[in-house]
């Protein structure tokens, strides 16, 4: 069975990434030689926020590690959260960083919502003011992002000389044929509803020149821990061992199959099924999820399918539309705090 990569059900992250415009960030700043007064950042500790210097309505949260000195160029990592919260994988490798000596940075200004050429203006625009501002290597500038940020590290890696390498977590998204080579780094949850996804991307890189691997580790969608997302670090500095990355077997490949064919039975329920089949379906999905981590992958398929449907329905105005897929969000991802706030809105709305 040969697995497609565009499956439909991925345009859901798409579309949660990319849909509004804003002149502040569509603006690059133009890379110079050019360098800035020295500035006097603090060592070993996380600023939450710095203001680019040609444009402050973009900002980055900031760690130097402890031995950081202006005299060595040391390499960059550069971090995209799908919420524009800098501060979260500061927090989760400011540890990693002083035992590696890297540079890290996060945007705080790239979030889900914002196109490609956004974000490509944002990733940019970050590499410049780095470049200009802080001692380091040039030839050793990664991306890393999660979720809807991983699009984005990948997508500008795709045009932008200045990356080395790319790190995807929980996301990945088909590459355009003419994607310069780079690096590839990916940690796939078994928890993750994308986990598939990013299977089918890191098997679709086979017959690509670009160095690639995957990492399957037991966690959910969400950033990796700290011992886990150490092996990017081991990536980047070329002392991973390859047995640590992901190999498909028979069974795997099945499982992708099948996964994969409920995604689309799903989306089509979307349009045909009432809420009573939803209850019935979602109430096995539970109790198979128990004994098998594919039925709990669905469930968070469920979820993220919720979240655009209502997102797209409520701003187009289609409150009935709205109202069918937030009693199945409910019903799918109890507690969940993007399907209260949904909620509320229609009933604002109504």
């Amino acid at each position: 069975m040969r697995f497609t990569f565009s499956l439909l059900s991925f345009f859901l992250l798409v579309s949660c990434e990319q849909r509004t415009k804003s002149a502040t960030t569509e603006t690059v700043i133009q890379q110079d030689p050019v360098k800035f007064h020295t500035d006097t950042f603090a060592k070993g500790e996380i600023i939450s926020s710095v203001a680019l210097y040609r444009d402050a309505s973009q900002s980055f949260a900031l760690y130097l590690p402890a031995q950081y000195n202006t005299s060595k160029k040391i390499p960059l990592l550069i971090f995209f959260d799908p919420h524009g919260d800098g501060v979260i994988p500061l927090n989760l490798y400011q540890h990693l960083a002083d035992k590696y000596n890297y540079i890290l940075i996060a945007s705080n200004t790239s979030k889900n919502g914002m196109n490609t050429e956004q974000t490509n203006a944002i990733a940019n625009n970050l590499i410049a003011d780095a470049k200009a501002r802080l001692s380091i290597d040039e030839k050793r500038i990664s991306l890393c992002g999660f979720s809807g940020g991983a699009k984005v590290a990948l997508l500008n890696a795709c045009e932008n000389e200045n990356v080395a390498t790319v790190i995807y977590c929980g996301a990945a998204t088909e590459l355009p044929r003419t994607a310069r080579n780079f690096s590839l780094l990916g940690f796939a949850g078994k928890r993750d509803m994308n986990y598939t996804d990013e299977i089918i991307f890191d098997q679709a890189q086979n017959s690509s020149p670009r160095k690639h691997c995957l990492i399957e580790y037991n966690g959910k969608h969400e950033w990796p821990d700290e011992k886990t997302f150490e092996n990017a670090f081991l990536f980047l500095e070329n002392k991973l061992d390859s047995k640590k990355c992901f190999e498909l077997s028979a069974e795997a490949h099945r499982i992708i199959g099948v996964e994969q064919s409920n995604k689309q039975i799903y989306l089509q329920a979307f349009q045909t099924k009432d809420l009573n089949w939803w209850k019935q379906e979602i109430v096995s999905l539970n109790k198979k999820k128990k004994t098998d981590l594919m039925f709990d992958r669905l469930l968070g398929f469920i979820s993220l399918a919720c979240y655009s449907y209502t997102n797209n329905a409520l701003q187009q105005n289609n409150l009935p539309v709205a109202e069918h897929i937030l009693s199945i969000y409910a019903l799918a991802d109890p507690g969940n705090k993007d399907c209260e706030a949904f909620t509320a809105e229609l009933k604002r709305r109504k």
